[in-house]
């Protein structure tokens, strides 16, 4: 049987009623959870009080061409990132000396007020005051808990160290990257430029030669395709290089000079990668061993939760009016002195379940170690392999190079002369171009594979100049 409309209405009611007498907290958490459902970033952002953030440092206005390494230590000057990396390290530096506080003695002072029904004065009843404590807590011997917090706080402070080199390394190949690929772009538009040039002087004797009878009509008209394909892409590399110039910009800032430099010879003369330096200066393995040794410590800490805490405890209060619980006197005095022994027997196994979980970690820790140490062994010889081909290369496209350029000036003369088709010439002029840009591609791969050596064995604060100097505040030794 279907309910009537008395009943609908009285169930409305009834559930209107049952919401009204709800706690105020639930009608709260009902509101607050459509609330939470919404993502509106301007409100949170008002909420939170956010503010428009000072402008970052920014590279010096010049006209003088940028240098690879100036480019790398600008970039690390103002980089946010190093800020972060640094400002973790104060948080960690701070909490060694929230663990160290553990030696020192824990100093304590109170008052409160209450009433008791003890003796008050010469005959029995209520008495009612103010009760003043104090208390000194020094531990005696707890079998290394306070020196394993302090070596796991130390332990932190290193590995987030090596998080700051590793920052540094990564901002100083990322310019170092931005600075290769932009010069090689800029090198790029010098030999697209070169290129339209070369094929326009084709297309001005083409068409003389057209005009002159000397030749047909065609050959200006496959002149002038490629011509325009000629500027097409040199309107493609300048688009690149432009990309590659914004990018340099974020890193370095408003200002970046109206050219690179030439890549420094003296840098890739002075790199060896014949023989690879030692991993344990590398960043991603100082972190990971950092890392275990965070690991290593909390094995001490979890281990030394099985033993007892010795501490000397002396307390004292005083009723200030009133009667003292402790002497039941009114304004009385009363201290103590005592030697206390703190254990935990049993807690359902928890402190054996934090020793095997904290030898788990010291061990994953040293595996991490160990897979560091392979990772930065086979990029380094990744790169090292790909440094020794690009030379190679570069002998090869070189000779390559000349010969073509004998063809096409012997084509040049043929074509004046009439032996030699205009396509003939085009292409010469066009091959001439595609084996210089594949040319200065090589070399730039070359850089660019040297940068990445140098990034994976952990070598760019010296290659780049970085050491010995001071980073945002940090100052960086060999």
């Amino acid at each position: 049987m279907k309910p009537g409309p008395t009943a609908f209405c009285a169930a409305s009611t009834a559930a209107w009623l049952a919401f009204a007498s709800m706690p105020a907290a639930a009608q709260i958490i009902s509101g607050g959870l459509t609330v939470a459902r919404r993502l509106a970033p301007s409100a949170l952002a008002r909420d939170m009080g956010v503010r428009p953030g000072p402008e970052l440092p920014s590279a010096p206005e010049t006209t003088t061409p940028l240098e690879l390494t100036d480019a790398v230590r600008q970039a690390v000057a103002r980089h946010p990132s190093i800020s972060d990396a640094i400002a973790a390290l104060a948080q960690q530096s701070g909490g060694v000396d929230v663990a160290r506080a553990g030696y020192y003695p824990a100093v304590r002072v109170g008052m409160g007020g209450g009433a008791n029904n003890g003796a008050s004065g010469a005959g029995r009843g209520r008495g009612a005051g103010t009760l003043a404590t104090a208390s000194v807590s020094q531990m005696l011997y707890d079998f290394g808990k306070v020196d394993g917090a302090v070596n796991q706080s130390e332990a932190q402070v290193r590995r987030q160290q090596a998080a700051i080199l590793k920052q540094i390394d990564t901002v100083a190949q990322q310019a170092a990257e931005a600075v290769v690929m932009t010069h090689r772009y800029q090198s790029l538009v010098a030999i697209a430029q070169e290129q339209v040039n070369a094929v326009e002087k084709v297309l001005e004797t083409a068409r003389l030669r057209a005009g002159a009878g000397i030749s047909t009509k065609a050959d200006p008209i496959q002149a002038e395709s490629r011509v325009d394909s000629a500027r097409a892409n040199l309107l493609q590399v300048k688009s690149q290089l432009a990309q590659w110039r914004e990018r340099l910009g974020t890193l370095l800032g408003k200002s970046v000079p109206p050219a690179v430099a030439p890549l420094p010879e003296r840098l890739a003369s002075e790199l060896r990668i014949d023989q690879l330096p030692d991993a344990s200066l590398m960043p991603d393995v100082l972190t990971a061993e950092a890392e275990r040794r965070v690991a290593s410590a909390q094995v001490e800490v979890a281990r030394a939760q099985r033993y007892p805490t010795i501490s000397l405890d002396v307390s004292a209060n005083k009723a200030m009016g009133g009667v003292n619980p402790s002497t039941l006197e009114r304004n009385g005095m009363y201290h103590s002195v005592m030697l206390n022994l703190s254990s935990v027997l049993y807690q359902g196994g928890a402190l054996d379940a934090q020793v095997r979980a904290a030898v788990a970690a010291e061990e994953a820790a040293r595996m991490r170690v160990e897979t560091a140490r392979l990772n930065a062994g086979d990029l380094a010889r990744n790169f090292r392999e790909q440094v020794i081909g690009a030379r190679e290369r570069l002998g090869v496209l070189a000779d390559r190079r000349r010969s073509i350029g004998e063809a096409r000036d012997l084509y040049r003369e043929q074509y004046k002369l009439g032996s030699r088709s205009i396509l003939d010439l085009l292409n010469a002029e066009q091959e001439i171009h595609q084996a210089a840009a594949e040319q200065e591609g090589v070399l730039h791969d070359l850089w660019a594979s040297r940068i990445g050596y140098i990034g994976a064995t952990g070598q760019g604060r010296t290659y780049y100049g970085l050491n010995n100097t001071t980073v945002q505040g940090m100052e960086l030794l060999p």
